[in-house]
């Protein structure tokens, strides 16, 4: 709680410095403006001036060359004053986008999906991609989180395998937790470190994640920024800004992407949202660490899913319904019985001559 009243003191702060920079600008851009009306005005003046000067059929041609030079400098000064216009008014617009950064629908749209994973003796992120009717009079809710958060949760033996239920904990906007619930583990892949998580209620859960769409995924880059939200050291969902740092990087022979938003050990499973649109770009899997005598964590070399990722993983386990609200669980139940269906045998044709 101390650390959300901290932090948004300090983008309270943040906005009131930002408004003063754009009456700095403003004032800029005006100067800016008269500069560029002054010289418009003189230009018009000296090219009078010169059109008089060259209808006297060179009697003078001294004055001419006078005029000549005024107007080549007055149309530099012009030219100038155009590119000082149009990078004053670039900068305006920056400022303005970053004023109207409006920090209730920042946390409405970034740390109100966000939950709390509590796995047996650990802890990490999640995130609601998705909450639809059960059929059953309630509401399905589910989240990806990181495997390896919940992994003490899956038992095997003999072969076969049991899993218990994983507490999630939902947070209010005031940083409290606002109730507390078993979910099941639906799916789980180990070498990616991705999790499926349902839990139910009588409700529809308010606050669902905006997932990017496969075309901006693919647009991503190194300096996208983004913001990093899980539950470092036990906390409630807390944001931590940075940048995706690179879109290739190996593990186990699974491709990841890493980013410099500083993250520590509870950030695993927590979304990776982009700073602009608010979209969830990937999930928080585990972050570099530097082995000599003891082994230390670089926080700001974190390792991440990439959404396409799980997209994938998910139409494969034929839950896509999972993510997308225009396919049911009967959808996907149908296309995986047709899927493990045998073919019939291929008819060959025959041919005469």
């Amino acid at each position: 709680m101390k650390v959300r009243i901290a932090t948004l003191a300090a983008l309270a702060a943040f906005a009131a410095l930002l408004a003063d920079e754009q009456r700095k600008v403003d004032s800029r851009l005006r100067s800016s403006e008269e500069t560029l009306a002054r010289a418009g005005r003189e230009l018009a003046e000296v090219r009078e001036a010169g059109a008089r000067e060259r209808l006297r059929a060179g009697r003078n041609s001294g004055a001419a060359a006078v005029v000549e030079e005024r107007l080549a400098a007055l149309e530099r000064d012009a030219a100038r004053g155009e590119r000082l216009h149009r990078i004053t008014a670039d900068e305006i617009e920056r400022v303005r986008r970053a004023l109207s950064r409006d920090t209730d629908r920042l946390s409405r749209d970034v740390l109100l999906p966000s939950i709390q994973v509590n796995g047996k003796g650990s802890v990490g992120g999640g995130t609601v991609i998705q909450s639809r009717p059960d059929g059953k009079g309630g509401f399905a809710t589910y989240a990806v989180t990181a495997f390896h958060v919940l992994q003490k949760a899956v038992a095997r033996k003999d072969g076969s395998e049991t899993r218990d239920p994983v507490e999630v904990r939902v947070y209010a906007a005031s940083g409290e937790v606002q109730e507390s619930l078993d979910a099941e583990l639906v799916a789980y892949d180990e070498r990616k470190d991705l999790a499926l998580l349902r839990f139910r209620s009588s409700r529809k859960f308010e606050h669902v994640a905006r997932l990017a769409p496969r075309e901006t995924l693919r647009s991503v880059t190194v300096f996208t920024p983004v913001y990093a939200v899980g539950c470092p050291l036990g906390h409630d969902p807390l944001p931590s800004p940075g940048e995706i740092s690179t879109l290739h990087k190996e593990v186990g022979g699974e491709r990841f992407w890493m980013m410099n938003a500083p993250t520590i050990f509870g950030n695993s499973g927590g979304g990776i949202f982009h700073r602009d649109t608010r979209e969830l770009l990937g999930i928080a899997a585990m972050i570099c660490t530097y082995d000599g005598f003891v082994s230390t964590p670089v926080p700001h070399l974190g390792i991440m899913v990439s959404l396409l990722t799980v997209y994938d993983w998910l139409d494969a386990q034929y839950l896509r319904f999972a993510y997308d609200p225009g396919v049911t669980p009967e959808m996907c139940e149908r296309m995986r019985l047709d899927a493990s269906r045998p073919h019939p045998p291929t008819t060959r044709a025959r041919f005469e001559y």
